[in-house]
């Protein structure tokens, strides 16, 4: 899974640095501002249907077929697809673009069209990831995003299309990603997929309680790039999301072990799995930890060789974003825990609280102090709170694989 998540990590981040020697830092903060914008309609409309189906994976007597899952989920996604992309033209119309500040509709409108597809991913990997199938999702990763490389340099470099050939790569990659999960989820599921009507108030009712946690997560992660673009333009945003990237590869680890420890939670109870869990989560934090070393050290030439002298300001913004990091696996590892003992409203309410303060926070502080106001208050999330919430949500998940090992014990003793 992380040479997978690591290669198609590598494509775009090489399609990053070649996007910001040909587009600048001005053409590459609109690409930055557009896929943001999708990434948000895709993240309010997903309503977390996939993680959805991992709690109910985890609590219904009867669990649904592959079949059901995949056209019940199918079905939803192309409904709510079409109300994300309606919502989205209503509201360009009704603002005349002004809410959607620098970007041309042509280019905001290819963005847009990934809307479907990423909600689909998420529907689909969440499948696969139940199903113990994380292999199919891997060559999808590697087919999807090899396509989209090499059409990234088709029609950015050479047919010259700047902004929408950027786009347009990213779309046509995403959609054979898409197709490549779509075909082996169909043979897995018997050449059948059906809607179960009983299914859907189920998977809406779970997904309820946790979309308001993932809605949140991707305000604490996105706003400052849409505040950004909207107070301090297109270059700033540029620079800044350049720095972002580059910790979201370090991420690629903790990311690929998630969706391993979603597969181990589906064959086992939370307490019996959490001591497997916590093996695996103190090696990945303990490589993450050591990765942020070397790319602390490395950053400046790094992003001075590849994406050029232009875009020097990303390297002091990486360094200053590296705390994060640690924050934000230790935060990936344990969402299955969460999910898995049934504190989602919990877990919702202190996403949602943090949530609120970093979107007040950052609203305050970026006309303010710029750059550098997004900068301290994801420090603030991620280097500082969140580390201390999940730390003491360790200790308990240890407590209740005690409690648990210790009644085995017992009923074995007898």
């Amino acid at each position: 899974m992380s040479v997978a998540r690591g290669y198609g990590m590598v494509l775009s981040l090489g399609t990053l640095f070649v996007s910001a020697r040909l587009l600048g830092p001005d053409g590459r903060g609109e690409f930055a501002a557009a896929m943001a914008w999708a990434a948000l309609f895709a993240t309010l409309f997903h309503l977390s249907l996939g993680q959805a189906l991992q709690h109910r994976l985890q609590s219904a007597d009867s669990k649904p077929a592959l079949g059901a899952q995949m056209g019940t989920l199918g079905g939803m996604a192309l409904g709510l697809s079409l109300l994300a992309l309606a919502l989205a033209a209503l509201l360009y119309a009704v603002t005349g673009g002004a809410l959607f500040k620098g970007l041309s509709l042509l280019p905001l409108s290819i963005a847009m069209a990934c809307v479907p597809l990423l909600i689909w991913e998420q529907y689909a990997s969440n499948m696969l990831a139940a199903s113990a199938q994380t292999g199919l999702l891997n060559r999808a990763q590697y087919w999807g995003r090899s396509i989209g490389f090499l059409l990234f340099f088709l029609l950015v470099m050479y047919l010259g299309w700047g902004v929408p050939g950027a786009l347009a790569s990213q779309l046509l990659g995403q959609f054979f990603v898409a197709a490549l999960v779509a075909w082996p989820l169909w043979q897995l599921a018997g050449r059948s997929a059906s809607w179960v009507k009983s299914e859907v108030r189920p998977l809406m009712s779970a997904g309820a309680i946790i979309h308001l946690t993932t809605v949140s997560a991707f305000l604490l992660d996105q706003v400052s790039i849409l505040l950004i673009n909207h107070d301090l333009g297109k270059r700033e945003v540029g620079f800044y999301q350049l720095a972002q990237q580059m910790v979201a590869l370090l991420l690629i680890v903790p990311q690929s072990a998630l969706m391993v420890i979603y597969g181990g939670l589906a064959r086992a109870t939370p307490d019996a799995f959490w001591p497997q869990q916590r093996r695996l989560a103190k090696k990945v934090l303990l490589a993450v930890a050591g990765v942020c070393v070397v790319a602390y050290l490395l950053a400046p030439l790094m992003i001075s060789l590849v994406a050029g002298q232009a875009f020097a300001p990303s390297a002091a913004m990486f360094r200053a974003l590296l705390p994060t990091v640690l924050g934000i696996s230790l935060a990936l590892l344990m969402t299955p825990q969460w999910i898995g003992r049934g504190m989602l409203k919990l877990n919702t309410g202190l996403t949602i609280a943090t949530s609120i303060v970093v979107v007040a926070a950052s609203y305050w502080a970026i006309p303010r102090y710029g750059v550098d106001g997004a900068i301290n208050v994801r420090l603030a999330v991620y280097a500082v709170w969140i580390p201390l919430a999940q730390g003491i949500f360790w200790w308990w998940c240890n407590r209740g694989a005690r409690n648990y090992a210790a009644l085995q014990t017992s009923k074995g003793a007898q």
